[in-house]
């Protein structure tokens, strides 16, 4: 896959490193070790979102520019959609840029009880876009990747950890598969945190690490397998 970057029409250029160096920032993450400075910086064209290694040791910044490398190939590959931040570009390699999606954390909305239907059905679109397109969204069971715009818009956010084969491309009908099989896993979990009488899992024994979601795979196949069509996992 190439690693070109493409900006489109509505895009702003992103930040040169200068320019970083000298802007006020808003930390969304600061300091941790093994990840990205995440903040906001303005730069005389709005907000933006920047993750950058550039304070990391020597080796997490070599690891740092394939992280922001692939990430910046999984923008590009997918191209303008509403459910993801509008893409600004690579800043030196060990930085890129996106839009500021102001919001809330879909999991904390006050009115998602209230709005289950629509959100589930967007999550449900987006999800579904991304199998089409033999994109597996590593982090998308993530509750903090999933934002609410005040209009209503559910955003996904963080393409770091992805992986993706292009249709026509050995290997992308069974990449297709397992995307429905762990997207309809996703789609289970936030039929649950958005039960109009809350979470039922809240207040509860916590589960061992992973056993939700195994348990969600283990229905999502279920469901799947009832389904007849491109997704079905068995015929």
């Amino acid at each position: 896959m190439s690693t070109t970057v493409r900006f489109y029409p509505h895009s702003r250029t992103p930040p040169t490193r200068p320019q970083i160096d000298a802007a006020d920032k808003q930390y969304l993450t600061q300091g941790a070790p093994f990840k990205a400075d995440v903040f906001v910086i303005d730069v005389e064209s709005g907000p933006m979102v920047v993750k950058d290694f550039a304070q990391r040791a020597w080796w997490r910044r070599l690891i740092g520019r394939l992280e922001v490398s692939r990430e910046c190939r999984a923008y590009t590959y997918l191209g303008p959609m509403p459910f993801f931040p509008v893409f600004f570009g690579c800043v030196d390699g060990v930085a890129l840029a996106v839009e500021k999606i102001d919001g809330v954390a879909l999991a904390r909305a006050p009115d998602r009880a209230t709005n289950r239907g629509d959100y589930l059905a967007q999550i449900r679109a987006a999800l579904d876009r991304l199998a089409e397109l033999g994109f597996l969204h590593l982090d998308a069971r993530n509750n903090k990747n999933l934002l609410l715009t005040p209009e209503g818009r559910v955003v996904f956010i963080d393409l770091a950890g992805s992986f993706w084969i292009p249709p026509g491309r050995f290997g992308h009908r069974l990449l297709r598969r397992l995307c429905a099989l762990y997207y309809e896993a996703n789609v289970i979990k936030w039929e649950t945190l958005l039960h109009a009488e809350g979470d039922p899992r809240q207040g509860k024994k916590k589960s061992p690490r992973y056993l939700d979601g195994l348990y969600d795979l283990r229905t999502a196949r279920k469901r799947l397998r009832k389904v007849p069509g491109e997704t079905k996992l068995t015929k």
